[in-house]
């Protein structure tokens, strides 16, 4: 689980980097306590203090084995996310369809 960077230019996002948030988590579940909330913020400050132009545009996750949809929780998350930052968008990707498939399995969400 992390943060994406990145501008928006003429209504496209346009994400140029990335930033894991430190996390604990199973195959099914992530466990975001305080302490990735506020590296969220120290690193959105850091970001504006040394004048980068990017933003934190999203968020990515994975879903191993189990397909690319946001499950409750995401959707609770992302919701709360897009209400202090819009846009803001969420990806998700699974790492093992994408392995077996041979294409990347991934999901954009808004």
């Amino acid at each position: 689980m992390g943060l994406l960077i990145g501008k928006v230019a003429h209504q496209t996002m346009i994400v140029v980097d990335s930033s894991p948030l430190p996390v604990e988590g199973t195959e099914t579940r992530v466990n975001a306590q305080a302490e990735a909330y506020e590296y969220m913020t120290t690193y959105k400050e850091v970001v504006a203090r040394v004048g980068r132009t990017e933003n934190v545009l999203g968020w990515y996750h994975s879903h191993p084995g189990y397909g690319c949809w946001l499950s409750g929780i995401d959707v609770s998350t992302q919701l709360t996310n897009q209400t202090y930052q819009e846009p803001f968008v969420a990806i998700v990707i699974d790492p093992i369809r994408t392995i077996s498939s041979g294409k990347v399995n991934l999901g954009a969400f808004r």
